[in-house]
């Protein structure tokens, strides 16, 4: 079995930190002076701030197990089974072509997933831009877990028969990250009340 491998882009963590570095530092201002009337009116909407950067752009994910690939979304998170899956393209997005028990085919664009540069500029000794080869592409690894898949279980033909396999496409909305935007949004009115 092989342990999940969990895909982002690589500027969201460290965007995130940036942000939440600096709310700290407003804040700890704020209680160093000793305001406390504007660390209780600023201070849910720092925290909302840093929340709003944690969710849109390091929680985002795509979760690549041994048999079922996850897009985590800001709001839900879809998981959709290699049985399933009739097509993986790698590019400035990642896409993912899913075939329903009914026959549709559905298309998910997770969002913040790593996605190819249009450009890379080498490192001059060619001295020009090459684009970068899909195997060094971040997603790579779900490319090849599911082929993986499709060669373990040459007897299922998900390609052109949409009822093979019985696993189904979810999709399923995040309450926590809903309940504590909620929260946070409410804390915010409050304090400018």
């Amino acid at each position: 079995m092989s342990a999940p491998i969990v895909l982002r882009q690589r500027s969201g963590p460290i965007i995130t930190v940036i942000v939440w570095a600096f709310l700290a530092f407003l804040l700890g201002d704020a209680i160093l002076r000793g305001a406390w009337e504007t660390v209780g009116r600023f201070g849910p909407a720092l925290l909302l701030i840093g929340w709003l950067a944690f969710a849109i752009l390091w929680r985002p994910a795509l979760i690549v197990g041994a048999e079922e690939v996850e897009a985590r979304e800001i709001l839900r998170t879809t998981t959709v089974p290699f049985t399933r899956i009739r097509d993986i393209r790698l590019g400035s997005v990642v896409t993912i072509e899913a075939t329903l028990p009914e026959g549709a085919t559905r298309t998910i664009r997770p969002w913040n997933a790593p996605g190819m540069p249009r450009r890379k500029t080498d490192s001059g000794l060619t001295g020009g831009t090459r684009p970068e080869s899909v195997d060094n592409h971040p997603a790579f690894d779900l490319l090849r877990r599911w082929e993986r898949t499709q060669a373990d279980a040459p007897h299922q033909s998900t390609r052109t028969d949409p009822s093979a396999g019985v696993d189904e496409v979810r999709t399923r909305w995040s309450p926590g990250v809903i309940g504590v935007t909620l929260v946070l949004v409410l804390l915010v009115a409050v304090g400018f009340i």
